[in-house]
Protein backbone atom coordinates (compact mmCIF):
# COMPACT_ATOMS: atom_id res chain seq x y z
CA UNK A 1 0.00 0.00 0.00
CA UNK A 2 2.85 2.39 0.83
CA UNK A 3 4.38 1.84 -2.61
CA UNK A 4 1.06 2.80 -4.30
CA UNK A 5 0.90 5.96 -2.17
CA UNK A 6 4.55 6.73 -2.84
CA UNK A 7 3.99 6.59 -6.59
CA UNK A 8 1.24 9.21 -6.36
CA UNK A 9 3.22 11.67 -4.15
CA UNK A 10 4.24 14.70 -6.15
CA UNK A 11 5.61 18.03 -5.10
CA UNK A 12 2.24 19.66 -5.79
CA UNK A 13 0.35 17.13 -3.63
CA UNK A 14 2.75 17.50 -0.69
CA UNK A 15 2.82 21.31 -0.91
CA UNK A 16 -0.97 21.63 -1.12
CA UNK A 17 -1.51 19.21 1.79
CA UNK A 18 1.03 21.10 3.92
CA UNK A 19 -0.67 24.42 3.11
CA UNK A 20 -4.06 22.94 4.04
CA UNK A 21 -2.76 21.68 7.41
CA UNK A 22 -1.22 25.08 8.21
CA UNK A 23 -4.39 26.94 7.23
CA UNK A 24 -6.64 24.70 9.31
CA UNK A 25 -4.28 24.81 12.28
CA UNK A 26 -4.11 28.60 12.24
CA UNK A 27 -7.86 28.90 11.91
CA UNK A 28 -8.36 26.53 14.83
CA UNK A 29 -6.17 28.67 17.06
CA UNK A 30 -8.02 31.81 15.98
CA UNK A 31 -11.40 30.19 16.66
CA UNK A 32 -10.24 28.99 20.09
CA UNK A 33 -9.02 32.48 20.96
CA UNK A 34 -12.37 34.03 20.06
CA UNK A 35 -14.29 31.39 22.02
CA UNK A 36 -12.57 32.21 25.35
CA UNK A 37 -14.30 35.09 27.09
CA UNK A 38 -12.16 37.94 28.44
CA UNK A 39 -10.74 37.35 31.95
CA UNK A 40 -11.84 33.71 31.91
CA UNK A 41 -8.55 32.33 33.26
CA UNK A 42 -8.07 32.85 36.98
CA UNK A 43 -6.35 31.37 40.00
CA UNK A 44 -8.37 28.13 39.84
CA UNK A 45 -7.16 27.37 36.30
CA UNK A 46 -3.46 28.08 36.98
CA UNK A 47 -1.09 25.37 38.11
CA UNK A 48 1.03 26.38 41.12
CA UNK A 49 4.47 27.76 40.14
CA UNK A 50 3.58 27.66 36.42
CA UNK A 51 3.58 31.42 35.72
CA UNK A 52 7.06 32.79 35.01
CA UNK A 53 8.18 36.42 34.81
CA UNK A 54 8.27 36.18 31.00
CA UNK A 55 4.51 35.45 31.10
CA UNK A 56 3.74 38.73 32.89
CA UNK A 57 3.08 42.03 31.18
CA UNK A 58 5.72 44.70 31.94
CA UNK A 59 4.67 46.74 34.98
CA UNK A 60 1.72 44.36 35.39
CA UNK A 61 2.52 43.50 39.02
CA UNK A 62 2.61 46.29 41.59
CA UNK A 63 3.99 46.29 45.12
CA UNK A 64 0.40 46.31 46.42
CA UNK A 65 -0.18 42.97 44.60
CA UNK A 66 2.55 41.19 46.60
CA UNK A 67 1.87 39.92 50.10
CA UNK A 68 3.84 41.72 52.80
CA UNK A 69 7.17 39.93 53.29
CA UNK A 70 6.63 37.48 50.38
CA UNK A 71 9.80 38.54 48.61
CA UNK A 72 12.04 39.05 51.63
CA UNK A 73 11.29 35.81 53.45
CA UNK A 74 14.10 33.23 53.41
CA UNK A 75 13.76 30.76 50.57
CA UNK A 76 11.14 32.81 48.71
CA UNK A 77 13.19 32.58 45.53
CA UNK A 78 14.61 29.11 46.08
CA UNK A 79 18.19 28.56 45.01
CA UNK A 80 20.00 29.20 41.77
CA UNK A 81 18.13 32.37 40.77
CA UNK A 82 20.79 34.59 39.30
CA UNK A 83 21.04 38.04 40.86
CA UNK A 84 18.88 37.45 43.91
CA UNK A 85 20.47 39.02 46.98
CA UNK A 86 21.29 36.56 49.74
CA UNK A 87 22.99 39.03 52.08
CA UNK A 88 24.61 42.44 52.34
CA UNK A 89 26.36 44.42 55.04
CA UNK A 90 28.23 47.60 55.85
CA UNK A 91 31.31 47.15 58.03
CA UNK A 92 30.74 49.98 60.50
CA UNK A 93 33.63 48.81 62.69
CA UNK A 94 36.87 49.12 60.69
CA UNK A 95 39.31 48.41 63.54
CA UNK A 96 37.42 46.02 65.85
CA UNK A 97 35.31 42.87 65.77
CA UNK A 98 31.57 43.57 66.02
CA UNK A 99 28.03 42.31 65.64
CA UNK A 100 26.78 44.22 62.59
CA UNK A 101 23.20 42.93 62.76
CA UNK A 102 21.83 46.08 64.43
CA UNK A 103 23.68 48.77 62.44
CA UNK A 104 20.74 49.25 60.06
CA UNK A 105 22.67 48.32 56.93
CA UNK A 106 22.67 44.52 56.98
CA UNK A 107 20.51 41.79 55.52
CA UNK A 108 20.81 38.03 55.90
CA UNK A 109 18.24 36.00 53.95
CA UNK A 110 18.41 33.23 56.54
CA UNK A 111 17.40 35.68 59.28
CA UNK A 112 20.61 34.99 61.20
CA UNK A 113 23.08 37.45 62.68
CA UNK A 114 25.82 39.25 60.74
CA UNK A 115 29.17 39.67 62.47
CA UNK A 116 32.68 40.71 61.53
CA UNK A 117 36.00 39.63 63.06
CA UNK A 118 38.95 42.02 62.70
CA UNK A 119 41.87 39.59 62.22
CA UNK A 120 44.66 42.12 61.69
CA UNK A 121 45.25 45.38 59.79
CA UNK A 122 43.04 45.24 56.71
CA UNK A 123 42.01 41.61 57.29
CA UNK A 124 38.44 40.66 58.19
CA UNK A 125 36.14 37.65 58.30
CA UNK A 126 32.44 38.40 57.99
CA UNK A 127 29.91 35.73 58.92
CA UNK A 128 26.26 35.45 57.89
CA UNK A 129 24.87 32.96 60.41
CA UNK A 130 22.71 30.22 58.90
CA UNK A 131 23.41 31.22 55.29
CA UNK A 132 25.17 28.89 52.84
CA UNK A 133 27.39 31.03 50.60
CA UNK A 134 28.60 28.17 48.40
CA UNK A 135 27.85 28.76 44.71
CA UNK A 136 27.03 32.44 45.06
CA UNK A 137 28.72 35.66 43.98
CA UNK A 138 30.40 38.03 46.43
CA UNK A 139 31.31 41.68 45.81
CA UNK A 140 33.09 43.92 48.30
CA UNK A 141 33.97 47.60 48.00
CA UNK A 142 36.03 50.01 50.14
CA UNK A 143 33.96 52.78 51.65
CA UNK A 144 34.82 56.13 53.17
CA UNK A 145 36.91 59.24 52.68
CA UNK A 146 40.38 57.72 52.41
CA UNK A 147 41.52 56.05 49.18
CA UNK A 148 41.21 52.35 49.96
CA UNK A 149 40.27 49.30 47.98
CA UNK A 150 38.98 46.02 49.30
CA UNK A 151 38.82 42.57 47.79
CA UNK A 152 37.36 39.18 48.59
CA UNK A 153 40.03 36.77 49.82
CA UNK A 154 37.78 33.69 49.77
CA UNK A 155 34.30 32.58 50.74
CA UNK A 156 32.43 29.45 51.62
CA UNK A 157 30.05 27.97 54.12
CA UNK A 158 28.69 31.09 55.86
CA UNK A 159 31.71 33.41 55.91
CA UNK A 160 33.75 35.66 53.64
CA UNK A 161 37.39 36.73 53.97
CA UNK A 162 37.86 40.43 53.14
CA UNK A 163 41.19 42.24 52.59
CA UNK A 164 41.59 46.05 52.40
CA UNK A 165 44.55 48.10 51.19
CA UNK A 166 45.56 51.74 51.01
CA UNK A 167 46.64 53.54 47.82
CA UNK A 168 50.24 52.27 48.26
CA UNK A 169 49.03 48.64 48.54
CA UNK A 170 49.65 48.24 52.29
CA UNK A 171 46.98 46.49 54.39
CA UNK A 172 44.79 49.07 56.13
CA UNK A 173 41.65 49.13 58.23
CA UNK A 174 38.68 50.44 56.33
CA UNK A 175 34.93 50.76 56.18
CA UNK A 176 33.54 48.53 53.42
CA UNK A 177 30.32 47.16 51.98
CA UNK A 178 29.64 43.60 50.88
CA UNK A 179 26.89 41.97 48.82
CA UNK A 180 26.24 38.26 48.29
CA UNK A 181 23.91 37.16 45.48
CA UNK A 182 22.84 33.95 43.75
Amino acid sequence: MFSRLKNRMTYANVASTTALVIAIGGSGAAVAATMLPANSVGSRQLINNSVKSADLKDHGVRAADIANGAIDRPGAFGTGNLGVVRAYAWNSSPSASADLTGNGYTYNRSGGTVSVVHNSAGSYTISFAGLNLDGGNVVVSGYGGSPTWCTVGSWGSSSVSVRCFDAAGAPTDSYWTIAVSD
